[in-house]
């Protein structure tokens, strides 16, 4: 064997070796999915994103399945779709919690605002 065919050789070897290294589990990635999502579910998701909710869900399903197949960068992409997904949601729920609040103290303020003109409407005396 000649020295170039040996270089040849060992090049294609470590080449296929790199090539058959895999990407670490998405542990942390999927993990963080995970959280992201019980916060989202916490916050209201259901009622006010379901459908950015299911979608987080079922992105976490696939990087699960991904993972257990040892498709790790599939997994990890799904994971970050999901955790995306989730913060979508939470942050949706949030929003439609503030605008429930919003419209909560407007009918308060539209309460009070009629109480104080009714009352002043009954204590200013008629003019004869």
């Amino acid at each position: 064997m000649t020295v170039r065919n040996g270089f040849l050789v060992t090049a294609a070897i470590g080449l296929l070796a790199a090539g058959c290294a895999s990407q670490p589990r998405p542990t942390e990635e999927i993990t963080r999915a995970r959280t992201l999502i019980e916060q989202a579910e916490k916050a209201g998701a259901q009622r006010y994103a379901a459908a950015d909710l299911d979608q987080a869900r079922e992105k976490l399903k696939q990087a699960d399945d991904a993972a257990n197949d040892g498709k790790n960068d599939v997994a990890r992409a799904r994971a970050t779709e999901a955790a995306a997904n989730a913060e979508l949601a939470g942050a949706r729920a949030t929003s439609g919690e503030a605008q429930k609040a919003a419209a909560e103290v407007q009918n308060s303020t539209d309460t009070l605002r009629r109480e104080a003109d009714r009352t002043q409407a009954q204590s200013t005396p008629t003019q004869p």
